[in-house]
């Protein structure tokens, strides 16, 4: 698939303070590709890069295989954004919607068809002459986002669209963003710091910290294959145990965790050294105490519930198994197991759920080998245990 826009080298400062450093980057024509990372990762920096707002402080931007900048207005032409906190001028929906083609001149039979349909393709057919700027936040949304639609970009540029919405409007939003996406067939950039909206739309995915790719890759593949230990926080693995890969057993790595002493986790997968496991936890089943059964011991935990977290459609269990662990169930779950503060359970978790990464420059794991690991900064969701 040949792309549609390829920057490289992309660098950019701020006070004399590099904020932004991409090898590489490619646009694939037709795509849909996000970028994740938490917030002051140099998302945002990135779009505005890419999206010709402003000029790098290194390396070029090709559009159509045309070096371009922020000077090259048939290019801006040829491309659409939408963000977080849409402005609209002063008119109506319809004259919002229509602004685009407006400036491009197009013929009046042209414009007038691409406004019907898009008005119609955003329901906001019944809202055309009302004031833009008296609508309600997910309306104003989709106006933002008809207007960028209608004049038909090769590039659509979208900085976390939905992030002010609230959880009813934001899942109807993004679910009407997809179907116009797959509609549109244009290429999408699509900045984020959610999991759930990524994986709603993304052909591909990029993890991104400080400044920097961590990670690139086909959405399904990034999210059950973290390649840090940053990443994986990101990416909502709940528990993140700090350790040491020290045999392997069929094919897998025994990885003795520095939480516990004398506890360890089966995995999968192989390595060596000191590793994070990562386990989502969903991946962590519950089950009543004692069980009499003895096969497959691998993996299998006495603990005791510390906490729940009661929420819809999944709780979050906090237990104590000598190390900490969160496991998300179902509601239904959680009643028959009769779960509460106390109550001794049996945690069993597949080697194949337990992914590995390796200990990096910067990460808690590589103070671990002193005994005086120290967390990286929290992001949401994360329990880190380590020694």
């Amino acid at each position: 698939m040949s792309a549609v826009l390829v920057a490289s080298g992309l660098k950019r400062r701020y006070d004399g303070r590099v904020v932004l450093d991409v090898g590489r980057l490619a646009l694939r024509r037709g795509e849909t590709f996000c970028i994740m990372g938490a917030n002051g990762a140099g998302k945002s920096t990135l779009l505005r890069l890419l999206n010709l707002v402003e000029d790098s402080d290194g390396g070029e931007i090709r559009f159509n295989g045309k070096r371009v900048d922020k000077g090259s207005i048939w290019a801006r032409r040829r491309m659409a954004g939408v963000f977080q906190r849409p402005f609209l001028f002063k008119g109506s929906v319809a004259d919002n919607v229509a602004y685009g083609l407006r400036l491009r001149r197009l013929p009046r039979c042209e414009m007038s068809r691409r406004l019907e349909q898009v008005l119609e393709d955003f329901s906001l057919t019944e809202l055309a002459q009302r004031n833009a700027r008296k609508l309600s936040g997910g309306q104003a949304q989709r106006v933002a986002l008809a207007r960028a639609v209608a004049v038909e970009p090769d590039v659509l540029f979208l900085d976390e669209p939905a992030a002010g919405l609230d959880p009813l409007v934001r899942e109807e939003f993004q679910l009407d963003l997809r179907h116009t996406i797959e509609a549109l067939k244009t290429t999408v950039a699509y900045v984020t710091h959610s999991l759930a909206d990524a994986a709603v739309v993304a052909d591909r995915l990029a993890v991104m910290n400080e400044g920097k790719f961590c990670q690139v890759g086909p959405v399904a593949e990034i999210i059950n294959a973290p390649a840090d230990i940053f990443s994986a926080r990101l990416l909502g693995f709940e528990n993140l145990l700090a350790g040491r890969a020290t045999g392997i057993i069929d094919g897998g790595a025994v990885v003795k965790l520095e939480a516990a002493k004398g506890h360890s986790l089966r995995s999968a997968t192989a390595a060596a050294g000191l590793v994070a496991a990562c386990i989502r936890g969903e991946d962590i089943t519950l089950h009543p105490f004692p069980r009499w059964d003895t096969a497959g011991r691998v993996n299998r935990f006495t603990a005791v519930v510390e906490s729940i977290a009661y929420a819809s459609p999944a709780h979050k269990v906090t237990i104590d198994c000598g190390f900490k662990l969160v496991a998300v169930i179902t509601r239904p779950e959680a009643v028959r197991l009769g779960l509460a503060p106390g109550v001794k359970v049996e945690a069993r978790i597949s080697p194949a759920a337990v992914r590995l990464v390796r200990a990096g420059k910067g990460s808690f794991l590589e103070a671990a080998d002193t005994g005086s690991a120290v967390a990286p900064a929290e992001l949401p969701g994360a329990t880190v245990s380590h020694g």
